[in-house]
């Protein structure tokens, strides 16, 4: 009888070993489950920011690109000014050097 409550006695203390292991795995796991549902948020926020960003880095690649076309126009456009202006300046420099040669 004394093996019958040696063995009923390690049985019940592995059962309350398995028992708080049990309890201490489900506690893990609820908390495991919650910083889950956290990163789970974090990603779907960071998704959306990065979607954002996309989404001003194209708009910023079209205005650069629109810029750059613009400011050469405007470039090239000045310096067709330039060149007209010289053009006539040195039209009219011709003109005063023929009359001061006459």
């Amino acid at each position: 009888m004394g093996s019958f409550t040696a063995l009923y006695n390690e049985v019940e203390y592995k059962l309350k070993v398995a028992v708080a292991a049990l309890d201490r795995l489900k506690k893990e796991n609820v908390e495991l489950k919650n910083k889950l549902s956290e990163f789970q948020l974090a990603v779907e926020e960071l998704s959306v920011e990065v979607e954002d960003l996309r989404e001003k880095n194209k708009i910023l690649t079209i205005t650069k690109t629109v810029l750059h076309r613009e400011d050469k126009k405007g470039t090239e456009e000045k310096i067709d000014n330039l060149v007209r202006e010289i053009d006539r300046s040195i039209k009219l420099l011709s003109r005063v050097e023929w009359k001061t040669q006459e």
